[in-house]
């Protein structure tokens, strides 16, 4: 009979977020980044804070994928910033702001107010397979992410891209086609 090995207890087992549970094809952002949220305070250890600001439109729709990305995405980066960026393990602020910019396209920064990455890394050389994976995920869905470190923090700008646009002018909101 085969020896299972021992489990080993990590601060982020079931951090990833629930299934998806909608019924259409179509999301809203700000609900999507709301719930993820919530999801993340209740589910990581003592000492991380969590803010969301957001800038949106009244249903800011995203496809099912762009949602299920993002979620494995986001949560990818709060427990990386709740693991590294204060080796000395004080507490760490985590903020996430979304907005659409003039170009229409959705804009997510997320930044902690860690250490930031050595100043000599290098992402092709240096980049772990979360961050390698974040950049894979997002670039699946036609994103882009743009990596930014001082000793303020690390930041990531998740940018997704319009595809075709329609603004509807009594409400100021953005329809995917």
């Amino acid at each position: 009979m085969a020896k299972s090995s021992p489990r080993i207890d990590r601060p982020f087992d079931g951090l990833m977020p629930p299934p998806l549970s909608f019924q259409d094809h179509e999301l809203d952002l700000g609900s999507v980044l709301i719930e993820l949220v919530e999801h993340c305070r209740r589910r990581v250890a003592p000492g991380i804070t969590l803010s969301l600001s957001a800038k949106l439109g009244e249903g800011t729709p995203i496809t099912m994928r762009e949602g299920a990305t993002l979620e494995l995405v986001v949560c990818e980066i709060v427990s990386n910033a709740y693991r590294y960026s204060h080796p000395a393990g004080t507490s760490v602020e985590v903020t996430m702001e979304c907005r659409v910019n003039r170009q229409g396209e959705i804009v997510i920064d997320i930044g902690d107010d860690g250490v930031g990455l050595p100043a000599d890394f290098a992402e092709w050389r240096d980049a772990g397979n979360g961050m390698v994976a974040v950049r894979h995920e997002l670039q699946q869905i036609g994103a882009t992410v743009n990596v930014t470190s001082d000793d303020l923090g690390l930041r990531f700008q998740i940018i997704l891209h319009p595809r075709q646009i329609r603004v509807t002018p009594a409400r100021g909101n953005f329809v995917w086609l």
